[in-house]
């Protein structure tokens, strides 16, 4: 099957599968006319996929004509269509405000694309032992008040420029684990992902299971191997950050940032939400249960 293509572009991609189909259509109503073009990879059928022949910018891949099931990893796949240009991959559960795509594109212009951005994202301690240990987490539909820096992005909301932040489509398919790839594809590129001020559910969230809960509930996962090896220390990021806001000759006032996170940019002292805390001994908690469990 041909597949349009497209360059120097605002590009949402998502993917989606049969459960989800009765609930997506306000999804894809919400984004769709912010974007220049969205992709939405179907994973099991496009059979009972809803009709939006109105939206003319979207584009349904069946992954029976593709790559067949390949679960969040279909988000990735469209970009095999895309270049240089901006895209947000998205989650196909989430209603997105009017200004969504505007403030994501705004920032990255902002960091001339010396940055990749999310709505939700997570610190993980500096030493992990288990995938979803975290100092902080910044929750999609909750308020953050001040631009912060995580270490790791979720997928469903992540945006960045793919003239700064380069990579293969195709290295993603073995194992799913698209968040944690896009994070160290950031870092390994030197692009800080900065977590955006937002009120509170200016995302919304139609609540349905999906990986998280499910890799949640598996225990010890193919993620939790990789995050072993990576020294997730402030220090590595704060370089990361520094470096980038230099290059684009900004401050941490231009950007707004968390007062807390200046004073350890600046000064090298690590920001209280990076740090161990009750967050981190909470999930250290559940990750000794489910060694004993195991």
């Amino acid at each position: 099957m041909s597949v349009r293509t497209f360059s120097n572009a605002i590009i949402g991609s998502m993917a989606t599968f049969l459960a989800r189909y009765p609930l997506i259509a306000p999804v894809i109503a919400s984004i769709a006319p912010q974007l220049d073009h969205l992709f939405i990879y179907a994973n099991e059928t496009t059979d009972g996929f809803p009709n939006i022949s109105r939206l003319s910018n979207v584009t349904v891949l069946d992954g029976r004509e593709h790559r067949g099931d390949l679960s969040a990893n279909g988000k990735i796949y469209p970009l095999k269509f895309v270049r240089d240009s901006i895209v947000l991959t998205l989650d196909d559960d989430f209603i997105f405000p009017p200004d969504y795509v505007q403030t994501y594109c705004d920032l990255i212009a902002k960091c001339g694309g010396m940055c990749a951005v999310t709505t939700h994202g997570g610190v993980f301690p500096s030493n992990s032992d288990w995938y979803f240990e975290r100092t902080h987490t910044f929750d999609a539909i909750r308020s953050v008040r001040e631009m912060h820096l995580c270490s790791l992005a979720g997928s469903g909301t992540f945006g960045f420029d793919q003239r700064t932040l380069r990579f293969d489509p195709d290295s993603f398919f073995a194992g799913v684990m698209v968040d944690l790839r896009l994070s160290m594809l950031a870092r390994e590129q030197g692009l800080p992902i900065w977590v955006l001020p937002r009120p509170e559910g200016w995302l919304r969230h139609i609540r349905s299971e999906g990986l998280w809960e499910k890799f949640r509930a598996s225990g010890l996962t193919h993620h939790t191997e990789y995050a072993r090896k990576v020294d997730w220390s402030f220090s590595i990021y704060r370089q990361i950050a520094n470096s980038a806001l230099a290059t684009a000759g900004l401050t941490p006032a231009d950007l707004g940032l968390d007062a807390d996170l200046a004073h350890g940019l600046r000064t090298g002292v690590t920001p209280r939400l990076w740090r161990r805390g009750r967050i981190s001994n909470m999930k250290r908690i559940e990750y000794l249960d489910i060694l004993i469990q195991q």
